[in-house]
C-alpha cells in the first residue's frame, strides 16, 4: 500500500528544494538590466542615525535583515536611481510593468524567477514595504518622485513587488 499523495510528498522533500541564499546577481530583461548584487547592512548616516546601507554601482540585498532569496518572507534589494558618484543601477526600474520577469541568482548559483505584481510610489518614511511577508516575496526599492536640488533628496521611493513564477 502507498499513500495517495506519495508522489507529491516526494516532490516536497527538503533535499529537492534549493536552500535560500544571498543574492549575488539580478537581471531584468524588460529593462536590459544585469547587475551584481552585494550584501548591505545598517550603517550610521552623516548625522549618526541608523540607515540602510547602499553601495555604489551595484544593487544591495539586505539578506541578514530581510529574507534570503527563495526563503519565505520579503527579500529586499535596493539600488540607486540617478547619482553621479553612486551610479544608477535602478535608473529604468520605473519602466517595469505587471508580469515582467525578474531573475535573481544566489551564492549557490541557483537562479530564481519572479513576476512583477505591484509597482508604486511611497513616502521615504514608509518602511512597511520592507516588512516580513508570509510568502516568498521580492521587493526592489529605489528613489522616485521629484528631486529637490536644495535638499538633494527625492520626494518618494519607487517600490516593485514580485512573486515567484
Amino acid at each position: 500500500m502507498q499513500a495517495a499523495d506519495a508522489a507529491d510528498r516526494q516532490l516536497e522533500r527538503p533535499e529537492d528544494v534549493p536552500s535560500p541564499g544571498y543574492a549575488v546577481r539580478l537581471a531584468i530583461p524588460a529593462i536590459k538590466l544585469d547587475t551584481p548584487v552585494q550584501q548591505g547592512r545598517i550603517v550610521a548616516d552623516a548625522e549618526g542615525n541608523p540607515a540602510w546601507e547602499t553601495l555604489p554601482f551595484v544593487a544591495v540585498h539586505y539578506g541578514d535583515l530581510t529574507a534570503r532569496i527563495g526563503a519565505r518572507g520579503n527579500a529586499v534589494i535596493a539600488g540607486h536611481v540617478v547619482t553621479l558618484q553612486e551610479g544608477n543601477v535602478f535608473r529604468f526600474l520605473y519602466q517595469l510593468d505587471f508580469g515582467d520577469t525578474i531573475e535573481v541568482w544566489d551564492e549557490h548559483e541557483t537562479k530564481r524567477a519572479f513576476r512583477v505584481v505591484d509597482v508604486r510610489l511611497v513616502a521615504p518614511t514608509d518602511v512597511s514595504v520592507m516588512a516580513p511577508t508570509p510568502d516568498v516575496t521580492l521587493t526592489l526599492i529605489t528613489c522616485g518622485g521629484t528631486f529637490d536640488p536644495r535638499t538633494r533628496e527625492f520626494s518618494e521611493r519607487l517600490v516593485v513587488t514580485a512573486k515567484p513564477l
